[in-house]
């Protein structure tokens, strides 16, 4: 043994905290120059991803989501439980072509989208799994943008709306998909129609006993001090912790939490969650593991098809949104600008992309290859058109 054990090893071994730590600044940097040149900080995150991308030079091993992955998760379960927040079933029940709006865009985004990825060859499993998550809107990406621009309005209030119904959508789609999978494989019709009903119902009761359990909690602490909020951050983590042991969605059983937790808060207990830092870190986590993901060969092998399902998948939202239009109290002016807000993709495909590769290698590979393709590309183009929206809305704060 050396005299000067005390010494650290040379060259130093740097662990993943240090990367993590340097990452969070550089995405800080970055997301603040982005705001200087008007653009949202989430596209500052996304490059510091893409920066991180080993094809791109970056420093992490090609595992790098694999080593996110947990803090991928909670901060996306963060992220749901505070638009399940912001939905207001009174308002459903008050305008009910609201919820006609939510199904006719995302059931034509999928339809459209399977439609053309079938028919440029693309497999039939492959399209319908592709159509099914792309439904979605990225809440990540409507929450970040809407706070960055202090947001606030009609336009923004159906962003939110149709973000949370649009994704419980699409992952419901995703366990249909699932089911029939199952029974084309092997023909085992109990497994076909026993896994999506549990992932369904089950999340949906998890998200429930997650709502009964924050009321709870909020009962029993003062606001005082952040406890509330943190007592409430430390419920979401469990209960994301238990989804994906229990192999639950997360995005359905937060939702639904956030949802019920609103709606059945008699006494008012429950103020809208801003997570504050903590949902700031999370966007971060979210949008870096994303930009990180990219891989030039693939995105060279599926460009054809993942620029047809931009364009299938925006026609199909674009469409529902003008078809209630009327009906629903928007101007065509408005709805031009709602069609615009809903273009951002979810995160939350990486997830279900990633589950997809576990049962399904094969699969899951050739979905990859598309739907991240196309994620990666709409998170750079997005966010800027998301914010053009906004500020054409005359709903966002200029003074930020």
């Amino acid at each position: 043994m050396s005299e000067y054990f005390f010494l650290p090893a040379w060259p130093p071994a740097f662990g993943n905290l240090l990367w993590f730590g340097a990452t969070l600044l550089v995405a800080v940097l970055l997301g603040e120059l982005a705001h200087r040149l008007r653009l949202p900080r989430i596209s500052g995150y996304v490059f510091t991803g893409l920066l991180l991308s080993p094809q791109l030079g970056g420093q992490w091993a090609p595992d790098i989501f694999e080593r996110l992955r947990p803090f991928f998760t909670v901060a996306f379960g963060l992220l749901l439980f505070e638009l399940g927040q912001r939905i207001d079933l009174g308002w459903l029940r008050r305008n009910p072509w609201l919820l006609a709006t939510g199904v006719a865009e995302a059931g034509l985004a999928f339809l459209l989208t399977a439609g053309i990825l079938y028919f440029i060859d693309v497999p039939g499993p492959v399209a319908v799994l592709a159509a099914a998550l792309a439904c979605a809107t990225g809440p990540a990406v409507v929450l970040s943008v809407c706070k960055d621009a202090s947001a606030r309005g009609p336009i923004t209030e159906r962003l939110h709306l149709l973000a949370a119904l649009n994704s419980a959508m699409s992952f419901i789609a995703v366990g249909m998909v699932y089911a029939f999978q199952h029974i084309t494989d092997a023909s085992h019709l109990e497994i076909g129609l026993l896994h999506p009903l549990y992932l369904i119902a089950g999340s949906v009761v998890l998200g429930a006993v997650l709502a009964l359990a924050v009321l709870a909690l909020l009962a029993r602490l003062r606001p005082a001090h952040g406890t509330q909020t943190i007592g409430a951050i430390a419920l979401i983590i469990a209960a994301v912790a238990l989804a994906d042991t229990l192999q639950l969605s997360v995005v359905i059983a937060l939702l639904v939490a956030g949802t019920l937790a609103r709606a059945w808060d008699k006494q008012r207990r429950l103020q809208p969650m801003d997570f504050g830092l903590m949902g700031r870190l999370a966007l971060i986590v979210v949008f870096v593991s994303t930009g990180s993901l990219l891989h030039l060969d693939a995105v060279g092998a599926a460009i054809v098809p993942a620029v047809a399902l931009i364009a299938a998948r925006a026609l199909g939202k674009i469409v529902g949104v003008f078809a209630f239009a009327y009906p629903s109290g928007l101007s065509q002016r408005k709805a031009s600008l709602l069609s615009i807000g809903l273009l951002p993709m979810t995160g939350a495909a990486l997830l279900w992309v990633e589950r997809t590769t576990q049962v399904w290698p094969e699969l899951g590979a050739q979905l990859a290859a598309i739907v991240l393709t196309a994620l990666i590309i709409m998170e750079v183009l997005a966010p800027p058109a998301l914010q053009f929206a906004l500020k054409r809305a005359d709903e966002t704060n200029p003074e930020r």
